[in-house]
């Protein structure tokens, strides 16, 4: 865990460098689209903290209370990032509105977009680092911050060609158009992170093809049982859950059926590390000729 958690802290260390240049940008120029862009900034930093609170929380091993652990604790920071999302999305229209009706060219371009590129700069090799690491393909919420970061310096690359284009063309009104179109952007992204973050909190199953995977490994490790049938799957945060029962002979040994529950389970975590499989043996009277028929 402490490779994710010193990740988290750089991207707070990165959120806050990347905020300070884009602020600077705003000040100098006094422009509604970088406005908005040295906002979603301040929300790369909210996030890049919720996502330190989440790992550590999410770390916390089973207890009494929480006896299938604290795993949910990312899902949860992924709700609070959407919403934030949200707000400053609301935050840039209302500094849109307040400027579209007697909108000006940016005061000290040059300077202005030079501090802010250097913003979207940052996040970008930031982002890049994140993806290097393969923390992101473990820990979702350090891929959801990847996602983010990389979004944000895409928006920044936007947001400074159309800036240049508005000063080359002398149209003023592009500088809070844009900063419109980052504000339907970012709300986009924000509520597709919070619907994502609920669907998984309401116990959303793994991809199809990881689900076929699951079958198929159960048919080829199961050999001396019959069939495994009722099995459900799902997914909290880095955690997964697979149950399912096991038709076995019903002159099968408890030794023997354990060992080939034994077999299932290795692998099963061979692939997927840190699942959690619970497995019901019934006889085979109680077969369903359903489900995955043992090879």
């Amino acid at each position: 865990m402490r490779v994710p958690f010193r990740l988290a802290a750089g991207s707070v260390v990165v959120g806050f460098v990347s905020l300070g240049l884009k602020a600077a940008a705003w000040r100098v120029s006094h422009s509604a689209a970088l406005y908005s862009d040295a906002l979603e900034s301040l929300v790369n930093v909210f996030a890049a903290v919720m996502v330190m609170i989440a790992l550590k929380a999410a770390a916390k091993p089973a207890d009494s209370e929480h006896p299938y652990g604290h795993a949910k604790a990312e899902l949860l920071s992924a709700v609070a990032e959407g919403g934030m999302i949200i707000f400053a999305a609301v935050l840039i229209l209302e500094r849109a509105a307040s400027t579209i009706l007697a909108p000006r060219l940016p005061v000290a371009p040059e300077l202005g977009l030079g501090l802010n590129a250097a913003g979207g700069v940052v996040n970008a090799l930031w982002a890049l680092a994140l993806g290097r690491s393969g923390a992101t393909r473990k820990f979702p919420a350090l891929a959801a911050d990847q996602a983010h970061l990389i979004a944000d310096a895409i928006t920044t690359l936007g947001i400074i060609g159309g800036l240049s284009l508005a000063i080359l063309a002398n149209l003023p009104v592009l500088d809070p158009l844009i900063a419109i179109a980052v504000a339907a952007q970012i709300a986009f992204m924000g509520g597709r992170t919070v619907l994502r973050a609920l669907s998984a909190l309401l116990d959303r199953a793994p991809p199809p093809e990881m689900v076929d995977r699951i079958r198929h490994l159960v048919a080829i490790h199961a050999a001396g049982a019959i069939e495994a049938h009722d099995m459900r799957m799902r997914e909290a945060g880095q955690s997964r859950f697979l149950e399912f029962h096991l038709v076995v002979p019903g002159g099968m040994t408890v030794a023997e059926s354990h060992a080939i529950c034994d077999r299932i389970e290795a692998a099963l975590r061979r692939e997927m590390a840190g699942v959690i499989i619970t497995i019901h043996v019934e006889p085979d009277n109680k077969a369903k000729h359903e489900g995955i028929m043992v090879k």
